[in-house]
């Protein structure tokens, strides 16, 4: 009669072996979740590969993007300012929060460079990582720090991308303090004609980014949302400009 300790360490061993065995034959052809959201873009969630894991992953388009800690994979909200903004060859983009490099990756398609900062550590190697996986680490200059604390005073950019959480209920009105130091710094780092392509969400939250833009000499030039996103805190895209580029512009059309 098998004693019932050898049972339990033979159940054990299995479940080991067998834990193991699913890690090792797991590819990125795997997909566990394909994200129905509008837009031009496929979202599709993975297990993680045998070279990483430990990290989670997600394809854009197949493009894969890596995860770890507490960076955020791409979701419904990143790739819905993804498909709303657009950047023309050669221009350079400053983009603000990268979190894994997302908006970084797709934007290197077209710029001839890209800075994505963020202030997670963890997020900064990851950036770094997925444009390095994505062959656009010779176009992308991902840096530490704060906002615009990493950037220099005499550095400038025609496209300025913006995807930090922002408020959604009580708990999270705090954020604000981070959206108006954003708007009130943004104006020194954008070139002549230069234009922002700003998410926020809730349809409630636009009046109040809007009493933002104006007090610092900024115009909503268009904003773009879906209804159907609606259980995604209405994720909403902004096109922002200075009102010294807009009148210009204004003036140049009206020759």
């Amino acid at each position: 009669m098998t004693h019932p300790v050898f049972i339990r360490i033979g159940v054990l061993l299995f479940a080991t072996a067998f834990i193991v065995s699913c890690m090792h034959t797991t590819h990125i052809d795997q997909p566990f979740m394909t994200v129905p959201h509008p837009g031009k873009y496929q979202l599709v969630y993975h297990a993680p590969s045998k070279e990483f894991p430990l990290h989670t992953m997600a394809t854009v388009d197949g493009r894969e993007f890596l995860a770890v800690d507490d960076v955020v994979l791409p979701s419904v909200q990143s790739l819905y300012l993804l498909t709303h903004w657009k950047i023309f060859d050669g221009e350079t983009v400053l983009d603000i929060g990268t979190g894994s490099g997302v908006q970084a990756v797709f934007a290197a398609d077209k710029a001839s460079l890209v800075v994505a900062t963020d202030i997670n550590p963890a997020a900064v190697k990851i950036a770094r990582l997925n444009a390095q996986r994505n062959g656009a680490d010779n176009i992308i200059d991902v840096r530490q720090g704060d906002l615009f604390s990493p950037i220099t005073k005499d550095e400038k950019f025609d496209v300025i991308l913006f995807n930090i959480d922002y408020p959604y209920n009580e708990a999270t009105q705090g954020l604000w303090k981070l959206h108006e130091r954003f708007f009130a710094e943004v104006n020194n780092y954008l070139k002549r004609g230069g234009r922002i392509y700003y998410q926020s969400g809730l349809i409630d939250n636009a009046a109040r980014i809007n009493s933002m833009a104006n007090k610092n000499s900024m115009s909503i030039l268009s904003m773009r949302m879906d209804v159907v996103l609606e259980a995604d805190r209405e994720p909403i895209v902004y096109l922002i400009k200075r009102n010294l580029d807009v009148e210009v512009k204004a003036g140049v059309w009206g020759r």
